[in-house]
């Protein structure tokens, strides 16, 4: 592992700790999603400890995506400037404090604002995980290794839903906000500790202001069409994290642990597609592993709205096709992400940023919907990645050309 991790690109202050350099971006990269996988199972537990409804509850995840969207776009053009290691503390400290905050909360109320310093502080290390890939290995190494970071989180977020389930029917409710702050913890001693600063700073007078950056990357249209096949593609998945806890546990009874399991099977997709992109780029190339993996994310929840309509639809047939449109998310997500960093390699950071940002409104907006569409039926989860799944393919394949 050690030699795929360290390529002819590296950058040489990452040293003989490469192995725990990475080891914290994956932690970083991973945290988010992770950390909301720890919570998940336990939605429908506080809205009968707190007497509230789903549309409410859902604001738990909402508040977490919206911060973590708008703070990118703050730390994505902040370590361009301070550094990335600075971005990196200061992330880590907000994440500590938003999940002790929520783990002693005594309202629903301030598990939403707890959650909110948390993606706060998720969005530092979103972003600048993603610019570290680019400053250590270039453009030409930043796709593989980003396969191989995108597959490490996999595993954790996939594992995520499973430990939290568990901790759930073991401890209570808090106990999955109390392990993310342990988890926060490690990341700000190994910020602290071992990453390096891996950004080679440009001289003043080449910086340019945020919005005038911004701008730059709007008008970049083969920025938009990775950016925008990415974000979309991402909102699908978060249909089923956003959906998939009241459909399990309360139009069919499983519990927290039980659902953990569900999920992590669905979600060891998105592993099994990021391994596979790794093996696959270098044979295919960039652009026929995205369509493939477009493709792949737009079938399987056709096949699954079709089946509920004709009024066969088993549980494991839907946890099957679910594992498959993960595995499309994993096999797509490497391609776009790095595809967003070469767009514009002198401003990484703030193309990671609006990739985040757009990404988790769009998670957002999908969290706030499945709230609102919720009817007992599978349908509002595997309609909006119907829906979803084929604007994105229309995206691409309108748009592809200018990412040629």
């Amino acid at each position: 592992m050690q030699e795929r991790l360290e390529s002819r690109h590296a950058n040489p202050r990452v040293g003989r700790f490469g192995i725990l350099v990475f080891a914290t971006l994956v932690v970083c990269t991973a945290f988010g999603e992770a950390a909301t996988g720890l919570i998940v199972p336990a939605m429908p537990m506080l809205g009968e400890i707190f007497q509230t409804s789903p549309r409410k509850i859902q604001l738990v995840l909402v508040a977490f995506a919206v911060t973590l969207a708008v703070g990118q776009l703050f730390f994505g053009p902040f370590s361009d400037r301070r550094g990335r290691r600075t971005a990196l503390m200061i992330g880590a400290i907000l994440v500590i404090v938003g999940c002790v905050s929520s783990a002693m909360a005594d309202s629903i109320w301030l598990i939403v604002l707890g959650r909110a310093v948390q993606g706060l502080g998720a969005a530092a290390g979103y972003v600048v995980a993603r610019a570290m890939v680019r400053d250590i290995y270039g453009a030409e190494g930043a796709p593989k290794a980003m396969a191989i970071l995108f597959a490490f989180m996999a595993a954790s977020i996939l594992a995520a839903p499973l430990v939290g389930g568990t901790l759930i029917e073991l401890a209570s409710w808090r106990a999955g906000f109390l392990f993310a702050a342990v988890v926060g913890s490690l990341w700000l001693a190994s910020a602290i500790i071992i990453m390096p600063e891996t950004l080679t700073k440009a001289p003043a007078a080449e910086h340019q202001a945020a919005h005038i950056v911004y701008l730059g990357l709007f008008r970049h249209k083969g920025f938009l069409t990775f950016m925008l096949s990415h974000s979309l593609a991402y909102a699908g998945l978060y249909g089923f994290v956003a959906g998939a806890p009241y459909f399990f546990i309360n139009s069919l009874g499983l519990g927290p642990a039980s659902y953990g399991v569900i999920a992590a099977i669905a979600m060891s997709g998105f592993l099994a597609g990021s391994i596979m992109a790794r093996l696959a780029i270098p044979r295919w190339g960039m652009h026929r592993v995205i369509l493939i993996s477009l493709t792949i994310m737009l079938g399987a929840p056709a096949v699954l709205v079709l089946l509920g309509l004709v009024g066969w639809l088993p549980m494991a047939i839907i946890v099957v096709m679910q594992f498959v449109i993960w595995f499309g998310g994993g096999f797509l997500a490497p391609n776009t992400a790095a595809g967003v960093m070469m767009s514009h390699p002198k401003g990484a950071g703030a193309a990671a940023a609006v990739l985040g940002c757009v990404q988790m409104c769009a998670a957002a907006a999908v969290s706030l919907l499945q709230g609102l569409i919720y009817d007992g039926s599978v349908f509002p989860m595997i309609g909006t990645q119907l829906v979803l799944g084929l604007v994105t393919w229309l995206i691409w394949q309108r748009l592809k050309r200018h990412t040629l």
